[in-house]
This record gives C-alpha cells, sequence and structure tokens, in this order.
C-alpha cells in the first residue's frame, strides 16, 4: 500500500513523506527534527519508517533543517549534482551534507529505498528546482512543488502519473 502524507507544507517549513510495504522517504526537510517526530508519531509512525530524504531545492522553507537530520539521522539525501553543489556552501547545511550527499543520475531513474525516481527541472528562483517522479509498489507518483510554470517535461509526467502533488 502507498501512502503519501504532507507534514509540512508553506513559507514555515516543507516536508513530505512517502512510503510502501518496502520502505518510505522524506520530500524537503524545512521542520525540526522534534516537529517530525511529533507529527509521525500523531499518524502511528516513527522515525524508522524512511531511509532516505530527496531536495527539491536549495531554500530555506524547504531545507531549514536538512543539516540537523543529516547530523543526527546519518541519512542518505538525493537530489542533483547543481542543488547538492549550492547545498555544500549553504550556511544550514554546509558544515553535515557532504556523508549524506547522494548525486542522482539525470535522465534515468534511480533506486531509492526501494522506489524507482526520476527528477526534472521545473522554472523556480532558486539555484535549481526539481520535480520527482517516483514508481512505488506498482503506483506513478509525481511531486512539485514551487513551479514558476510548467513545463512540457513536467506535464508529460504527470499526465502518466496516478497521483500528482
Amino acid at each position: 500500500m502507498v501512502k503519501f502524507m504532507s507534514l509540512s507544507s508553506g513559507s514555515c517549513g516543507n516536508c513530505y513523506y512517502l512510503s510502501s510495504d518496502k520502505g518510505g522517504i522524506l520530500i524537503d526537510a524545512g521542520v525540526s527534527l522534534r516537529r517530525l517526530k511529533k507529527t509521525l508519531m500523531d499518524n502511528g509512525l516513527d522515525m524508522n519508517c524512511f531511509s532516505a530524504i530527496l531536495v527539491t531545492h536549495d531554500h530555506l522553507d524547504h531545507i531549514r533543517h536538512l543539516g540537523s537530520f543529516c547530523k543526527k539521522l546519518s541519512m542518505p539525501v538525493y537530489t542533483t549534482d547543481v542543488i547538492h553543489g549550492a547545498l555544500s556552501r549553504h550556511t544550514f547545511t554546509a558544515p553535515t551534507i557532504a556523508p549524506c550527499r547522494r548525486i542522482l543520475s539525470p535522465d534515468q531513474w534511480n533506486e531509492v529505498a526501494g522506489m524507482k525516481v526520476r527528477y526534472f527541472i521545473v522554472p523556480h528562483d532558486a539555484t535549481q528546482t526539481v520535480g520527482y517522479a517516483i514508481e512505488v509498489a506498482g503506483h506513478k507518483f509525481v511531486i512539485m512543488t514551487d513551479v514558476g510554470r510548467m513545463t512540457d517535461e513536467a506535464v508529460e509526467f504527470a499526465r502518466q502519473a496516478d497521483t500528482v502533488v
């Protein structure tokens, strides 16, 4: 069974959870570990329900607590080489991101926590912003945040999806 939850969305912090029977991931880390733990507990989950983090872009409301996630959870953080470059220079993430850094290969499906993940670029005023197409337990899921406008590629991934966020 596929489960998706918006744990927080908005200028105060963005963080989403996606899982199947094989495992779970977080998308973005804009909330504190304390808030994440409480929200997961409120939904019958714990901090062991995910094993990787995807990052959509380097704006603070999406990465504010990523540094502490890396320091305390030592969990792999997947995104593009460009976004990882920005994270390695960002005050909130630079000291802790290196050991967690995982680069997604462009234009192909990548294995992340038992899911197939492919990114696509969307326009936004960050260093680089991506949406994700995710295949999990036979379900096609697409998430894109802070999209300045829809690109042909984003529309095509959305057309093929069972769920679009």
